[in-house]
């Protein structure tokens, strides 16, 4: 499904965990939000024609994956020297966009945090073609397409061809996160999100963030863009349980300079 707004922001909504008690109360603001605001890019110059889409896994001959098929019906977690977590792949395909920013904004009600990693694909051969140690290394995250004929790729974190480590997850900015050790919005988002509404629990209160550095798109051609989104827990926060967040993933417009 490709979703085009005037002002190039694409957004998609996934459910964390199984139960939508509070979906619909959630999701229309935060949708408002993302469209009537522009906090996030204010200074964002927009320039015609261009196409931003975002997608889920593999995106080929100007064909990606709809977002739908991001699924989080099984968490597949790993460890790692920060705890637990569990990675999901999401691309930017644009056309004639030489940049954007990525901006997120999500709920609390589960306790998790997020982060995005630039990530390269991988066929099923090249995989295939590394050594045990190798693939371990990559700790590729697995993608099959919903085709005719599917085909499973993998993404892994990109490795700086500097350093050969892989890249640190993209840095970004909070706009209305509550100081303190419990996750949660502070009070200066509530009139954009919700309007002149009052009687909203805290978990319900989003957070929005955004990437600091301007992602590279190509002004002259198509381009596609994929990353790692991993999502982690703490010691006392189960991955599924009766609660439910949303999460919006918007891409926007900006003029690398």
């Amino acid at each position: 499904m490709k979703d085009k707004t005037s002002a190039k922001t694409h957004i998609w909504q996934l459910v964390a965990t199984m139960t939508a008690t509070i979906l619909f109360f959630i999701a229309v603001p935060v949708f408002a939000w993302l469209y009537k605001e522009r906090n996030l890019a204010v200074y964002a110059p927009v320039s015609t024609p261009e196409s931003l889409y975002i997608g889920a896994g593999h995106c080929e001959r100007n064909q990606f994956e709809d977002i739908r098929y991001m699924y989080f019906d099984a968490m597949d977690v790993k460890e790692d020297e920060n705890g637990s977590h569990w990675d999901r792949v999401f691309c930017v395909y644009g056309k004639r966009v030489s940049g954007y920013k990525l901006q997120l904004a999500f709920t609390t009600n589960k306790q998790f945090t997020y982060e995005i990693y630039n990530a390269d694909e991988y066929t099923q051969a090249e995989i295939e073609n590394l050594t045990e140690s190798e693939r371990e290394a990559l700790e590729p995250v697995a993608y099959t397409t919903h085709v005719a004929t599917p085909a499973t790729y993998y993404y892994s974190i990109k490795i700086n061809p500097l350093t050969e480590e892989k890249e640190p997850p993209l840095s970004g900015t909070y706009l209305n996160k509550a100081a303190g050790e419990e996750i949660l919005a502070n009070a200066t988002k509530h009139g954009a999100t919700y309007d002149s509404y009052n009687n909203v629990h805290k978990y319900a209160e989003p957070i929005y963030w955004q990437t600091t550095n301007t992602q590279m798109g190509n002004i002259y051609d198509d381009f596609v863009n994929y990353y790692i989104l991993r999502i982690r827990y703490g010691e006392n926060e189960m991955p599924i349980d009766r609660e439910t967040d949303v999460i919006c993933i918007a891409a926007k417009s900006f003029t690398v300079s």
